[in-house]
């Protein structure tokens, strides 16, 4: 029994200059910022070797057109901002599989481990409706009062008051079914072994099956199906066995 502890623990190290202990398995916490948008991410990793490990990840992202452009209307008293066009706001729910591989290990305890990440999975598109406050008249013409109508791209400018409370329109969101690919470098500073805090970049794409009418289409071609995304993202973790 004392010889298979001692051979198992040797199995537990890698050639780093301070043996450091392969754990069983990890979990991440990730903040990501991309060309896009943002997005939180959250992954479990099971370790095959002292170098690799394979898992799980889930992200929830919101996706940006490049020509969305935060107005407001000056003329109406305590107007709220609003994107002038666009008809639906989409978020994606990305849930994929997970390959990590350390190309460059901690040397010392004051080094930085150095990985190459890829992912892919399905990434499913959630287009949420957008509502506006609305000036109108009243029937009789007398005054003026504020409804809530949904935006079709189609509210004259100065008749808006801004855009109405996020959760209006919650119960009208339609699937957009989808796939993603994702790759990028890690770069892990803990001092702590058993702990993961890292700052990671790359590439992200986004393909949708169908295209996703984030704006009232005046032009054909405005909107389309994938979303090409640069991303950076910090991931807070810890492994264990």
């Amino acid at each position: 029994m004392l010889l298979t502890t001692t051979v198992a623990q040797a199995q537990l190290t890698t050639d780093a200059d301070f043996k450091r202990q392969v754990y069983d398995r990890a979990y991440t916490f990730g903040l990501i910022f991309h060309s896009r948008g943002y997005s939180i991410n959250g992954r479990y990793l099971k370790y095959v070797d002292g170098y690799t490990a394979r898992g799980l990840e889930i992200d929830f992202a919101k996706l940006r057109h490049p020509k969305e452009v935060i107005s407001s209307n000056e003329s109406t008293v305590n107007a709220r901002g609003f994107v002038l066009g666009r008809i639906n706001s989409f978020y994606t729910l990305r849930t994929g599989y997970i390959h990590h591989s350390i190309l460059y290990d901690k040397t010392d305890k004051g080094s930085v481990s150095i990985s190459w990440l890829t992912s892919g999975g399905l990434s499913l598109g959630l287009l949420k409706p957008i509502y506006l406050q609305v000036q109108r008249f009243t029937d009789d013409g007398s005054s003026i009062r504020i409804s809530t109508e949904r935006y079709d791209g189609t509210t004259q400018f100065s008749n808006i008051n801004g855009e109405a409370n996020f959760f209006v329109g919650m119960d009208e969101i339609k699937p957009r079914p989808g796939i993603y690919l994702k790759g990028g470098l890690e770069f892990d500073y803990q001092l702590l072994d058993k702990k993961i805090t890292s700052v990671e970049a790359g590439i992200i794409y986004d393909y949708f099956f169908s295209d996703i009418p984030i704006f009232y289409e005046e032009d054909e071609n405005i909107n389309w199906s994938g979303f090409f995304q640069m991303y950076l993202a910090v991931n807070f973790g810890y492994k264990k066995n």
